[in-house]
Order: structure tokens, then C-alpha cells, then sequence
């Protein structure tokens, strides 16, 4: 198991960037309260904004685990599921360059073996190869995790994601140059896989595809899914993210909410493409994720504007 605490490194190629690295890595795993911990990981917190041990694991719990795990299978598979080819070809990356990965407890595309991993290769005299992790791959989806942190509804978390893009700021600041968009992990972004002109495409269909970031481009955790519910009033329902969203919108089409909720939705695609706007030389990236965006909101405008359309499937059961 890699260690993933923070560390002295002062006689390590780039100590103080690794240790805040690799103190990061270890806030994603665990709750931690450490003040000292959280100054290595550059986290800016009063010892009163500190939540309680118990306040600190359910928020830990919630935000990284119940709403949206970061892991890059999630935000970059085809399923938004961990593992896959995605997950083995980062594993190669990492043991090509001497680094094991927490797979027991943990996909290898997760926050905590990325940062380690990142870490790692500061450690052992390996900038440019950590730059070069970040513009082929972490680019791809860690600015989609700093968007989720940055809507945690907590200080802590918001500060950690702050902490976060500074941090990665930093890595991209190590060799601004290494940029190849002809060898990112993955290839591309899959395909959207939604066509409106089909006959009866069907809100579960609808559901799954706005509940998976690859295909839609939206950061939907289970805590946004519920505030929106909240604004309108309206259930949402349990389940799978995907079953939610369908939820969600079978809920604002019984209910006189669908406008509201498709506007939402479109507000939500304008958030997203403003936070990667904002995020660290990830130019490689951007232009997938904003034509992907782009494709999400004409198609939620479509469904706002054309609630009877045949091809939208039954609001009342599944197609």
C-alpha cells in the first residue's frame, strides 16, 4: 500500500509540492482533522471551521462516496463505472515508473493512487512525467471533481478543493509544454449515445445518459439532484444517480415542472463549461468536454421546448 501521508521531503526533487500532493491524497482517503496535515496539503481552515469527528466522516462519506466517488472511471467511462480499460492502462503508467496503487480498497483510477501517483514522481526526480500524467489524463477529470468540492455545501471540503487546484496549478507550472492531445488516457471522451429522433428514447434512457459525465458532460451527484428537487418540489425518488435524474424528470412532468427542471439542467451545463473555462491547462481537454456540453444543453432545450414530443418516450412509464 502506497503511503499517503504528508512527509518531510526536504531533500526530494520538488519536497513541498509532493508532501502537499501526497497530503491531499490522504484528506481523499480519510477524514482528517490534523492541523498539520491540512497546512502540508494546503488547506486553509480555522481550528473552528474544523467540523467534528463525526460532522467530518459523514460529510467525508457523503461528498466522496455517496454523491460522486473521484475516481477517474466514473468521470471518463463510457458507464461511469470504476475499473475497466481506462483503470489498467493508468496502472501500467504507474508500475512502468516503480509506483503500486491502493487497488485493495480502491479503484486505481481513484484521487487517492492519482495524487500518490503524481507524488511519487516528484519524489523520484520525475517532473516532467508528472506534468506529462497530468496534460494526458488527470486534466481530463480532476477540474470535474474541484467543480463537485466547490458544491460540497461544506467549508472543509470547499477549501480542500480549493487546496486542490492550487496544487495542480503548481503541476502544470512544472512543464507547461507537455501537451499531445494525439496520446490522452482515455483517446476521447465516449459518445454521447442519445439521439432524440429516435422513436421513444424514454426518461430512463434520458436518465442514464445525463447521470454519466462522459456522455453528458454534468457533474450530477446525488446531494445537486436532491437540491434541485428541493427548489421545485418535486421527488426524485432512489437508486443509481441515473435512476434520480429519471426520477426527476418523470416527477416535473406529472407535477407542471419539467420547463423548470430543463432549465435547470441547462444552468447546470453553463456552470460546468464556466468551471472548466477556469480550469489549469487542461486546453487538451476543454474542447471535448465544451462540444459535449454543448450537445447536452441543445438537447435538454429541445426537451423543454417540445414536453409532447412523441420521441421523448411516456412520461408515466418507462419506453
Amino acid at each position: 500500500m502506497t503511503d499517503t501521508s504528508a512527509s518531510s521531503s526536504a531533500n526530494e526533487p520538488v519536497g513541498p509540492l509532493a508532501d502537499r500532493l501526497a497530503a491531499l491524497a490522504h484528506l481523499f482517503a480519510v477524514p482528517v482533522r490534523d492541523q498539520a496535515i491540512l497546512t502540508t496539503a494546503g488547506v486553509s481552515l480555522s481550528q473552528e471551521a474544523i467540523p467534528s469527528e463525526d460532522d467530518l466522516a459523514a460529510d467525508h462519506y457523503r461528498i466522496l462516496s455517496h454523491d460522486v466517488m473521484p475516481d477517474a472511471g466514473v468521470f471518463l467511462e463510457a458507464d461511469g463505472m470504476l475499473g475497466g480499460s481506462l483503470a489498467q492502462h493508468v496502472y501500467a503508467w504507474m508500475t512502468a515508473h516503480g509506483f503500486a496503487p491502493d487497488d485493495r480498497t480502491r479503484s486505481t483510477g481513484h484521487m487517492v493512487n492519482e495524487l500518490g501517483f503524481m507524488a511519487h514522481l516528484l519524489r523520484t526526480g520525475a517532473p516532467d512525467e508528472a506534468a506529462a500524467f497530468w496534460h494526458r489524463h488527470a486534466a481530463g477529470w480532476m477540474p470535474l471533481v474541484m467543480l463537485h468540492l466547490q458544491r460540497s455545501e461544506s467549508a472543509w471540503f470547499e477549501a480542500m478543493g480549493s487546496g486542490l487546484a492550487k496544487a495542480l496549478d503548481d503541476i502544470v507550472a512544472l512543464a507547461p509544454s507537455k501537451k499531445d492531445a494525439s496520446n490522452l488516457i482515455p483517446a476521447s471522451l465516449a459518445g454521447a449515445d442519445l439521439d432524440l429522433n429516435e422513436g421513444r428514447v424514454g426518461l430512463a434512457r434520458i436518465g442514464a445518459f445525463l447521470a454519466v459525465p462522459a456522455r453528458s458532460g454534468l457533474v450530477l451527484s446525488r446531494s445537486r439532484l436532491s437540491q434541485l428537487g428541493r427548489a421545485f418540489r418535486l421527488p426524485t425518488g432512489f437508486g443509481s444517480r441515473a435512476r434520480i435524474v429519471e426520477g426527476l424528470l418523470r416527477s416535473g412532468a406529472q407535477y407542471d415542472g419539467w420547463t423548470a427542471i430543463c432549465d435547470a439542467l441547462i444552468e447546470e451545463c453553463d456552470t460546468t463549461r464556466a468551471s472548466w473555462s477556469s480550469a489549469p491547462d487542461a486546453d487538451q481537454w476543454k474542447r471535448q468536454w465544451f462540444e459535449r456540453l454543448a450537445f447536452t444543453r441543445a438537447t435538454l432545450e429541445r426537451m423543454r421546448d417540445a414536453e409532447d414530443d412523441e420521441n421523448i418516450g411516456d412520461h408515466s412509464s418507462d419506453s
